[in-house]
């Protein structure tokens, strides 16, 4: 069976109340097998984890690990760029899973079945928030050299329109390397990003730096793309209960997003069981105010 680690980065309390969260709902579906990793941005002003919460992280399986932001990395301070650089790491892994910090595992996903060999699995953005009424698509593909794209993915909200290949990175899905790349896929990414960000004149490309760039780096180096259900990237920012709707993953953005959806009660409530009442009592008591922002009536 192939290895599985799913990373995600954690900057300040509130990302580390949505980590426990996240890596909680990872277990309780998954299991022991895949190996989850934390990054923390040693540039990041706010406090780390403190005792309680690593011991709390470490119950769940999580290994923090700490990750350097190379000197220059972006042309200006990009907290959305550290999924690149964290996708950069070594990991003992033959499938890598980046996931968003704000998201929870609500059902059974078989990740090695959602990777491909030679392609990067992705879920559709939910609405075209970039590009979509100029020229820049144009620009950011002749940058690199390259023509437009003719195929097309269907966007996951409102009207669902069809749209460049234009995906949400709260989860990508990778393999180490890609039709003889030297490098993994983190680096080529991180290349295309560093690159466009210096050296491409293109207006807007915060926060979406991150999204621009992904279709991009697929198209440098010639690696195709797997088009997930959004039921793998299920976002609820501003959107009420569907009854009839399946998610495995939902992307709540913030809190008070979830306060619809019961899942995310559930997940609550089997989170601070498996902690515990003399763990959460240690915890941060910033942790329970986020947490109660998820709460039904």
């Amino acid at each position: 069976m192939p290895k599985t680690s799913i990373f995600f980065v954690i900057q300040g309390l509130y990302m580390q109340s949505q980590a426990l969260l996240l890596a909680s709902s990872l277990r309780a579906h998954l299991g022991d097998e895949p190996d989850l990793v934390g990054y923390l941005p040693l540039d990041d002003a706010r406090p780390g984890p403190d005792a309680a919460t690593k011991a709390a992280l470490d119950g769940f399986g999580v290994s923090l690990q700490t990750m350097e932001i190379p000197a220059g990395a972006w042309k200006k301070p990009y907290p959305h760029g550290n999924k690149i650089l964290a996708a950069m790491q070594d990991r003992t892994a033959d499938i890598h899973v980046f996931m968003d910090t704000d998201m929870v595992c609500v059902a059974p996903v078989d990740f090695a079945s959602l990777a491909s060999p030679n392609a990067v699995s992705v879920v559709p953005e939910g609405v075209p928030s970039w590009g979509k009424n100029s020229d820049r698509w144009d620009r950011a593909y002749a940058h690199f050299n390259l023509p437009l794209p003719t195929d097309r993915v269907r966007l996951t909200r409102r009207r669902r329109i069809e749209f460049y290949p234009y995906f949400n990175a709260g989860l990508v899905i990778f393999n180490d390397a890609y039709k003889g790349q030297d490098e993994g896929f983190g680096k080529l990414w991180f290349e295309t990003a560093h690159d466009f960000d210096f050296n491409c004149a293109v207006a807007k490309k915060r926060p979406w730096l991150d999204q621009i760039t992904l279709p991009l780096t697929l198209a440098r180096f010639g690696i195709e793309y797997r088009v997930l259900s959004e039921d793998y990237n299920f976002s609820i920012s501003n959107r009420g209960f569907e009854a009839d709707a399946t998610p495995s993953i939902l992307h709540y953005h913030q809190y008070r997003f979830g306060s619809e959806w019961p899942q995310i009660d559930t997940e609550l409530a089997r989170m601070k069981q498996a902690l515990g009442p003399e763990t959460l009592a240690k915890l941060p008591a910033e942790f329970e105010g986020y947490w109660t922002a998820s709460q039904t009536d």
